[in-house]
């Protein structure tokens, strides 16, 4: 690609995250808020998606729309989708 072309880490505004049912890292938290504008954040564990929003998350940005997916019927298990943009 031309140099005008190169994706960098400082050119990137939007990260998809779906982390495994533990969440995130403290730092991979810190990276997300600090780093980017808008999130996505796809989670399968409703307990550990509270944390990463009120433990970081929701310090940097807003929630502009949630949705919820029920990709298992007949299962407890929920996916639910969170868009998050920078205040």
């Amino acid at each position: 690609p031309r140099e005008s072309e190169t994706v960098t880490m400082t050119n990137l505004r939007t990260l998809f995250m779906d982390p495994p049912r533990a969440g995130l890292t403290p730092a991979v938290r810190e990276m997300a808020s600090q780093q980017f504008d808008r999130i996505l954040y796809m989670s399968c564990n409703p307990q550990t998606l509270q944390r990463d929003l009120v433990d970081g998350l929701l310090l940097t940005h807003k929630i502009v729309n949630v949705a919820a997916f029920d990709q298992f019927p007949y299962t407890p298990h929920l996916e639910v989708g969170v868009v998050l943009e920078r205040r």
